[in-house]
């Protein structure tokens, strides 16, 4: 008899696709993903460090032309930055730089500093003056104040020329 009841009421009414937890939940994950996309935008808008320079092909070209004039007049030593496997942050650190001729002997410049570059943070960037422990061997003590990566190099003057070599540093938490 159950089935005979059924027979004369009104068929049920379709339910609407707007309230489908499925269809809600797809809504709802690309609202999410399209305010965090614009949220990221605007972020990088308001915090962009300025890190790029309006003529930089200009600027780059020079460079290049620079180290190709460079290394065509170089003196052709051969110079090396020595820095502990592990640099903390925040922590004394002994850097060494080792120059020799072509001949290998030691030599001894003018004036030698050591320069470290913050890729992401140009007002932490340092610079010190080394100081000879012995013919063509050079230290200084540093502190790199913040962890990350950093561009180091050591700028050698010798009477009006200058010359330099660079080493990428990873510096760990203290």
């Amino acid at each position: 008899m159950n089935e005979m009841s059924n027979v004369g009421a009104a068929p049920a009414q379709p339910t609407s696709a707007w309230r489908s937890p499925w269809v809600i939940g797809w809504i709802g994950l690309v609202v999410v993903v399209l305010g965090v996309n614009i949220t990221m935008v605007v972020l990088a808008i308001a915090t962009n460090p300025g890190l790029v320079s309006k003529d930089y092909y200009e600027e780059g070209q020079d460079v290049e032309q620079m180290i190709v004039s460079r290394m065509a007049e170089g003196p052709g030593w051969t110079m090396r930055i020595d820095v502990p496997a592990e640099v903390a942050a925040q922590t004394p650190t002994k850097v060494y730089y080792v120059v020799v001729d072509k001949a290998g002997q030691p030599v001894s410049p003018d004036q030698v500093t050591y320069l470290a570059y913050r890729p992401s943070d140009a007002t932490r960037d340092f610079s010190r003056p080394m100081i000879e422990e012995g013919r063509g061997r050079y230290t200084a003590e540093v502190v790199f104040p913040l962890a990350g990566v950093w561009d180091t190099a050591v700028a050698v003057r010798d009477g009006d020329a200058e010359y330099s070599v660079s080493l990428r540093v990873s510096v760990a938490r203290p």
